[in-house]
């Protein structure tokens, strides 16, 4: 049994290259996987560490190709999440991510802290 599957439900972030990259999270749907790659279909999120509240999607509906020897983290979200639905909220002490009715998800490892 693998650990992913057609359908599953995705949150993937993305590993920094640079000290002062802005954290981008990809939330979406598989649609296919092989042993090294992952196509997923779903929305991009970046937090800038100069905004305090809000955090919108950073584009519209896209696919993308992801390499499982990246170093990107990617976890698994219930089945039956509506990505579409999917936004963040941002206080300057929590980021939580949710579809607005009953999936919700503490994100406020990733803000900046200085």
């Amino acid at each position: 049994m693998s650990a992913l599957n057609d359908g599953d439900r995705v949150l993937i972030v993305d590993r920094k290259l640079f000290k002062d990259d802005n954290t981008r999270f990809f939330v979406g749907v598989i649609e296919e996987y092989d042993a090294v790659s992952v196509r997923v279909r779903g929305y991009p999120f970046h937090l800038s560490p100069y905004e305090i509240s809000g955090a919108e999607r950073h584009g519209e509906e896209r696919i993308r190709v992801i390499s499982l020897a990246a170093g990107d983290l990617i976890y698994l979200m219930p089945r039956d999440l509506d990505v579409a639905k999917v936004h963040l909220r941002r206080s300057p002490k929590s980021l939580m991510m949710t579809d607005g009715e009953a999936f919700t998800v503490d994100l406020s490892e990733w803000l900046l802290r200085v």
